[in-house]
This record gives C-alpha cells, structure tokens and sequence, in this order.
C-alpha cells in the first residue's frame, strides 16, 4: 500500500508509505491519495493532515512516469499536479506533516496544504530545472509565500531549505520535535476545527483563494511548455546515474539570440 488511512475524530491522517522508493508520487499513489480524499469527504473529515513514513517526506515524482506522460498531461486521477490542485481547493483544514527531505513534488504538495508543520530533519528542495523541468506550482505560489527572490533562489540554486529557515521565511508555519511531527499537525488540525464553525471556514478559504487567485489553466498546462528534448536529457541523465548535458541547447540558443541581435 503506497498510501495509509485512518480518521480520528474528525481527523482524517493520509500516510505517504512507499518508504523503499522515499515516498516519491507516482501513479499509484496519486490515485490513492484521490481514494483518500474521496473516503475523508465520505466520513465527514473536519481536518486532513498528510504525514508520512521513514527518512523521506516525498522525494518528487516518479521518474518514469515523468518521461512517460506526465510533462505532456496525464489522467486527472493519477496526475499530482490534479492532486495538488484538489488538495488546495479543499474546504477543510489541510496540514502538511514533514518530517523528513520534502523534494520536488514534495515541497509542491506542502504548498497546496493550508498549513505545514516541519521536524528538525525535513529539508524542502526544489531541483526540478537540474533536470529539465520545472515545479508549476512552486513557480505559481513560492513567490507570494517566501518573496520573489528567495523564491528564485530556492529554483535556481536547488539547495536544501532547512526547517529553520522554512519556517522563518513562511515555506512552514510551525515546528515539532522528532518523533512529533504527525501528533502536532493533528492537534494543531483538531484546536482549529473545535474552535471554528465549517461555513465560515469555508468561506474564508474561498475568499482567500479569490484575493489570491491562482491560474490552474496554466500551472496544469506549463509542464507541456518545457522543450521536450530538454527534459527527455534531463530525466534519462538522472535515470542513468550521469550528468546532463546542456550544451547543445545552450548553444542552440545562443544562435537563436545572436539572430535577433
């Protein structure tokens, strides 16, 4: 199972458990974290928190399904970037659980999460340009959540932002001991929705979402926008343990920008 359930009172926990492949998102579990979502609604969830197991928050896409189909639009059921979009435009309480390395994908999905608690070991990367692609929504709310340059620099450079900083520069919004990452994203889910009434929670998430409306036609349709030769060196380089070679299109660029000049 990619993916562990259970809801306790009112809290529903939505486990990432593909520990051998560091809880990187793929179809499968894509589509088990829909299932989820979906059972949550059904028994009346107040409150969703993504945790999960061992050293790895999520360690990004799964490769494979990156090279076949995902950079060029998948089935909404399966695609996480549909996920992401669904988990934003959830109207309960969502909190991100992390409690080790959140990369790629990982740092997206805490981003579409309402509130993010990290332990002293979770580290949020974005290395997506390393290997020819990009991180749509990172690139749509970075900006707005850490500023425009620190989000630059999270998406070039591709180094690790360490829970300190995440959660000085807003990338988290509280801190947990080892170990405690999961119970303090429950409580701190249980103390908002016992204190709150559900209609306006929910208004104020829509309102929220309207002031910052975010334009999912493009995030959803942007991977498609990346030149595929590039992303195809890319991903097969990381796939054969080797460096990308950038440089043919580097120079195919700088023919194209000498041509304008």
């Amino acid at each position: 199972m990619t993916v562990s359930y259970r809801c306790d009172a009112g809290i529903a926990v939505l486990t990432l458990d593909d520990v051998p492949k560091r809880n990187a998102l793929s179809r499968r579990m894509v589509q088990r974290l829909n299932d989820c979502l979906d059972r949550a609604q059904r028994e009346g969830a107040r409150a969703i928190v993504i945790s999960a197991n061992g050293p790895s928050f999520c360690a990004g896409a799964n490769i494979d399904d990156l090279r076949t189909g995902w950079m060029e639009g998948g089935d909404p059921d399966t695609d996480p970037l549909q996920f992401f979009k669904r988990l934003a435009e959830h109207p309960r309480i969502t909190v991100a659980a992390v409690q080790g390395i959140a990369a790629g994908g990982g740092p997206e999905m805490t981003l579409a999460c309402d509130l993010v608690v990290a332990g002293p070991a979770a580290g949020f990367i974005a290395p997506e340009l390393g290997h020819g692609v990009i991180p749509p929504l990172g690139l749509a709310l970075l900006p707005s959540i850490v500023g425009r340059h620190r989000a630059m620099d999270m998406i070039l450079s591709r180094r690790k932002v360490s829970a300190k900083e995440a959660c000085a520069i807003g990338l988290a919004t509280h801190s947990a001991e080892d170990e405690k990452v999961e119970p303090a994203a429950i409580e701190l889910a249980r103390s908002i929705v016992h204190a709150i009434p559900p209609g306006a929670l929910s208004v104020a998430k829509r309102q929220i979402a309207r002031y910052q409306e975010l334009d999912w036609g493009t995030i959803l349709n942007s991977p498609r926008e990346v030149p595929a030769a590039e992303w195809r060196e890319g991903l097969n380089a990381f796939v054969e343990k080797r460096k990308a070679d950038y440089t043919p299109f580097w120079e195919i660029a700088d023919k194209s920008q000498n041509s304008i000049d």
